[in-house]
């Protein structure tokens, strides 16, 4: 059965519960006043990060070690928070994916940063939940 035409697409994900109305108001408003293709919800964290190589080698991927800076005095990074992904539909048919085209970044505050995908996420967001709303919020079902 066909649905109706829509032009563009907001994907919520549920994993990020500290998501709120504002967040969705100032996303879209970015959105259109950019004239993008996409949108991707951000955090701006100051951690540096490193890899591993296959022999055992580690190495910085965001900084210099030898002139690492201190972490006030740095931007940071923008970290893909998954909260929700605004998107022409007309791009995604074209491309595939939610992300593609002009993309913009909303950032987004630094405790919507947490995704419910273990235990210990879901303890966090419970902790971070109780501090936003002044308790945990009932519908929740935590105890």
């Amino acid at each position: 059965r066909r649905t109706p035409e829509c032009d563009f697409l907001c994907l919520i994900q549920c994993t990020s519960p500290l998501t709120d109305a504002n967040d969705f108001k100032n996303g879209f408003a970015l959105f259109k006043s950019k004239n993008a293709d996409s949108l991707v919800t951000v955090v701006r964290t100051h951690r540096f990060l490193w890899r591993v190589d296959e022999d055992g080698q580690a190495s910085a991927k965001n900084y210099d070690p030898v002139k690492r800076p201190r972490r006030q005095d740095w931007q940071g990074e923008l970290i893909e928070n998954g909260a929700f992904y605004i998107f022409k539909v007309s791009s995604f048919q074209s491309s595939g994916s939610r992300l593609s085209g002009k993309v913009v970044a909303l950032e987004m505050s630094e405790e919507t940063l947490v995704e419910i995908d273990s235990l210990t996420d879901w303890k966090i967001v419970e902790y971070l939940a109780a501090e936003k709303f002044q308790s945990i919020p009932k519908s929740w079902g935590f105890s």
